[in-house]
């Protein structure tokens, strides 16, 4: 009988935290805010690896 396998909560800190950031610079952007196209991209990958991180979190355990 083996154990279940253990969430890894970093990746959720990690997930909301680069979707809230990402979030952010991406709101402030569209309501304005000059940035230059590449903090827009760098912004948008925070959003594409915070996503990444919580399907990590959520739906890893269920490839068995």
């Amino acid at each position: 009988m083996t154990a279940a396998p253990r969430k890894n909560y970093f990746s959720l800190v990690v997930g909301i935290a680069f979707i809230g950031y990402g979030g952010y610079r991406i709101y402030t952007f569209l309501t304005g805010a000059e940035y230059t196209t590449f903090r827009i991209i760098i912004a948008i990958g925070f959003i594409v690896l915070g996503g990444f991180d919580l399907y990590k979190f959520f739906w890893k355990d269920k490839e068995v």
